[in-house]
C-alpha cells in the first residue's frame, strides 16, 4: 500500500490545540492507528499483545513527528501513546479553574469594532467556543446567539433588534447565517455617483421670441409668466455700461463678457470636482447659480497623508500592470471598492524629471488619483508644509512639490506621463509656467518670453510678469571699481601718507639683519 503524507504543522504554544487534535486523530485514523490513543489495554481483543505494542509504537512516533521542540522536549519521556496524548491535553488545553475563567473572558470581552471584517470576528468567535468545549465548558446555543449579538458594534442596532423581535427564540448557528448575509448584502449595495445638479435661486431667464434676448420672464407664486414691460425699465441706467433703459442683469454686454471669460477659462483650467461654483450675485439679487460635477474622473494627484497606498482609477496610465483577482480597498465611509490591478506610472515633476510611482493600486471605483505619503515615507522620503507648499524631499534633494488649493487638498506640481504624450496637471500656476520658461529659454527677458508667446512658440502657454530672479541678479553682478580719491587740504599735517608696516628686515646670507 502506498503511504500517503499529510501537511500538518507542528504543535507548539501558539497553535489552536483543538483544531490540531481533530487533524492528529484524522491521520491516525487513515493509518489505522487510532484504537492507540485510547491505551493497549482498551485496543480491540482480537489483537495480539506484539500487534497492540507495535500498533502503540507507530501511533507514539507519529505523534512525536507532529511535535515542535518545545514540546517534544517535555514530553519525551512518555512511553506510550495514550499517555502522550493526555499529557498534550495538560499543557496545551488545561482545564483548570484558571484556564476557563481566561477563555471566559475573552468571550465576553470579544467585540467587533467599526468597519472591521465580520468574517474575521465570526472566526476568531468560533475558535473561542471551540478552546471553551475543549477545556469542558458548554454554553447554551440560545445564550452564545446572544452574547454574539452583544458583541456587534452600534451601527448594527438595526440588524439586532430584527433579530430579537422577529423571533421568540435563537441560536448561534441562526446568527452567524444572518450575520454572514447582511454582511455581504452591505457590500452588494452600492450607491449611485453623484451627477452634476444645478441649483438656481431667484433667477429670472432672459428670452425673447425674436432672438432669445430681451423681456426677462418670472415664475409668480401661482406658476404664471409674467413679462417684464419696458416701460417698468425707463428712467434707469445700467450700472454696468452706464446706458439708460436696462439693469445690469439685461445687460448684453455684461453676458457677452461672461460667457468670454467662462470660454478662456476653460481651456486653461480643468473642472473643480465636488465644488460649487458661483457665477456672478448681481447687484440687485436676480440671478445666482450654482453648479456642482464630481461624475468625471480628475488627472490631478492628491497628496494624501491617509492614504496606505498609492492608487489611480485611470488604467490607461499604467506603463506596468498585472491584474489582481482580489483585494479591496476601504474608503473613509466605510464602502469598499475592488483592486483591477497593480503596476507602475510615470510623473513629470515640476523640475523637469520623469519619476516612477511604483505598487500603485489601480481601483476603477476612484474619482482622483492618490499619492500615499506614508508610502514615501517608509521609503526614506521626508514631507514639510509651509506656506501652502508642501514639499517632498530625499536628503537635501527636493524631488516633488504639493500646491495647496481652495479645498484644502494638496495637489502635486507635475503632470503624468503616458506613452510620448503627458497630460498636464493643473496645479502649475501661471508664475511657475513662466518661470519654467524662463529657466529652460535660458533665463530669457519677460519681454522675449512675451514676443514667443504671441507667436504661439511656448506650447499655447501665456506669460504673466516674472518674478525676481536670484540667478539672473548674480549672473549680472560686476566688480565695481575704485573711484579716484580726491583730497582738499588747507592746515598743516590734515591728510598724511604713513607706512604702518615700518622697515622691512631681510636677513642677509650670513644671517644679518640689513635694514
Amino acid at each position: 500500500m502506498a503511504s500517503l503524507k499529510y501537511e500538518i504543522s507542528l504543535l507548539d504554544r501558539n497553535t489552536r490545540f483543538a483544531l490540531w487534535q481533530i487533524k492528529m486523530q484524522a491521520v491516525l485514523a487513515q493509518m489505522d492507528l487510532e484504537d492507540a490513543l485510547l491505551g493497549i489495554d482498551k485496543m480491540p481483543s482480537t489483537l495480539t499483545d506484539e500487534e497492540k505494542k507495535r500498533k502503540d509504537r507507530k501511533a507514539l512516533t507519529q505523534l512525536h513527528l507532529h511535535l515542535s521542540n518545545e514540546i517534544l522536549q517535555d514530553v519525551m519521556k512518555k512511553k506510550t501513546a495514550a499517555v502522550l496524548w493526555k499529557r498534550l491535553e495538560q499543557i496545551c488545553m488545561s482545564k483548570t479553574l484558571t484556564s476557563k475563567l481566561h477563555m471566559k473572558q475573552r468571550l465576553y470581552a470579544h467585540r467587533l469594532e467599526e468597519g472591521a471584517s465580520v468574517h474575521e470576528h465570526l472566526t476568531v468567535f468560533k475558535e473561542i467556543l471551540s478552546n471553551l468545549e475543549a477545556i469542558e465548558v458548554q454554553y447554551d446555543k440560545e445564550d452564545l446567539g446572544l452574547i454574539l449579538l452583544c458583541s456587534l458594534p452600534p451601527s448594527y442596532s438595526i440588524f439586532r433588534d430584527t433579530i430579537l423581535y422577529s423571533r421568540e427564540s435563537l441560536t448561534v448557528d441562526e446568527v452567524y447565517d444572518s450575520l454572514t448575509s447582511y454582511d455581504k448584502m452591505k457590500h452588494l449595495v452600492v450607491k449611485p455617483d453623484s451627477q452634476g445638479e444645478g441649483l438656481i435661486v431667484r433667477g429670472r431667464q432672459d428670452q425673447n421670441a425674436d432672438d432669445n434676448r430681451g423681456r426677462t420672464q418670472e415664475r409668480n407664486h401661482r406658476g404664471k409668466s409674467k413679462g417684464r414691460s419696458k416701460s417698468s425699465n425707463r428712467g434707469k441706467t445700467c450700472n454696468f455700461c452706464k446706458k439708460k433703459e436696462h439693469i445690469k442683469s439685461e445687460c448684453y454686454k455684461l453676458q457677452n463678457k461672461i460667457k468670454r471669460e467662462a470660454t478662456n477659462q476653460k481651456g486653461k483650467q480643468p473642472e473643480n470636482f465636488g465644488e460649487a461654483d458661483v457665477v456672478e450675485d448681481y447687484s440687485d439679487g436676480e440671478l445666482l447659480v450654482a453648479s456642482v460635477n464630481d461624475s468625471k474622473v480628475s488627472e490631478e494627484w492628491i497628496l494624501d497623508s491617509g492614504c496606505t497606498f498609492h492608487m489611480s482609477p485611470n488604467r490607461d496610465w499604467f506603463t506596468t500592470y498585472e491584474t489582481v483577482s482580489e483585494g479591496i480597498v476601504l474608503m473613509g465611509n466605510n464602502v469598499s471598492c475592488k483592486i483591477a490591478g497593480v503596476g507602475t506610472i510615470k510623473v513629470k515633476m515640476f523640475d523637469g524629471v520623469v519619476g516612477t510611482l511604483s505598487d500603485v493600486w489601480h481601483v476603477p471605483e476612484l474619482k482622483r488619483n492618490l499619492i500615499s505619503l506614508s508610502t514615501l515615507d517608509s521609503k526614506g522620503y521626508r514631507y514639510t508644509a509651509e506656506s501652502g507648499v508642501l514639499k517632498i524631499s530625499k536628503g537635501s534633494l527636493v524631488v516633488m512639490k504639493g500646491q495647496r488649493k481652495i479645498d484644502k487638498l494638496y495637489v502635486l506640481q507635475g503632470s503624468t506621463v503616458t506613452g510620448d504624450a503627458a497630460f498636464t496637471s493643473s496645479s502649475l500656476s501661471d508664475d511657475d509656467i513662466t518661470k519654467l520658461w524662463h529657466m529652460r529659454l535660458g533665463y530669457m527677458s519677460e519681454n522675449g518670453m512675451t514676443e514667443l508667446s504671441k507667436r504661439g512658440l511656448l506650447d499655447g502657454q501665456g506669460i504673466c510678469k516674472l518674478n525676481f530672479c536670484e540667478h539672473c541678479a548674480f549672473g549680472k553682478q560686476k566688480r565695481v571699481r575704485f573711484t579716484r580719491g580726491i583730497h582738499n587740504t588747507k592746515g598743516t599735517l590734515e591728510y598724511i601718507h604713513s607706512d604702518l608696516w615700518g622697515p622691512s628686515r631681510v636677513p642677509s646670507r650670513v644671517e644679518l639683519i640689513i635694514c
